[in-house]
């Protein structure tokens, strides 16, 4: 089933909320922030009072300046705590690894994940964008990480730092599931 988006005037109503709300967090005033992302304070005035029909380059600019996401821009306001039962985390299935979400929403340049990879195994991982780092660490059993003709064989608890935006691979040699946390940083 699709998800259905907002209306219009609710996702300018949700701008207008996120933006100032982030606004306020950072301290700085209107005229700061249209500084930092290159607008005419009036342009984000009537962005902050939800009378202005932001534009696509405006949102980014503005994205970018309050170091968040776009979704973060658009989205409804978050409550501050939310509580996820582990049934109703993001989860998706990649050949013998089965990927928990462990960061329901969006957030700029930083993606955590719970791999459960089968027994005597291989996932290859996709290279992520120029510059990310993947901080990786087994929570149960093994698991060997390979990149640039390198082999690293990690057991439960070490912490593997490696360049995320290269071929790289996970392999288990157990005959027992083995689990792993991946935090991915982009840079």
């Amino acid at each position: 089933m699709k998800k259905k988006l907002p209306e219009l005037n609710s996702s300018i109503s949700y701008i207008s909320r996120n933006v100032k709300a982030l606004r306020a967090k950072r301290n700085y005033t209107q005229a700061q922030l249209a500084k930092l992302a290159g607008l005419p304070r009036t342009t984000l005035t009537n962005i902050e009072s939800g009378e202005g029909n932001p534009s696509l380059s405006n949102i980014i600019k503005l994205a970018n300046s309050l170091n968040v996401s776009i979704d973060l821009l658009v989205s409804a306001p978050r409550p501050s705590t939310v509580l996820i039962k582990e049934d109703d985390l993001p989860k998706e299935i990649k050949g013998p690894a089965f990927i928990t979400k462990i960061l329901p929403d969006t957030i700029k340049d930083l993606d955590i994940d719970r791999v459960s990879l089968k027994r005597n195994e291989t996932f290859k991982g996709t290279p992520h964008l120029n510059g990310t780092r993947e901080y990786m660490t087994v929570i149960s059993g093994e698991v060997i990480v390979r990149f640039n003709g390198e082999k690293y064989h990690l057991k439960k608890n070490d912490l593997l730092a490696f360049p995320g935006d290269v071929h790289h691979s996970y392999q288990n040699p157990l005959s027992v599931d083995s689990t792993y946390m991946s935090i991915i940083v982009a840079g």
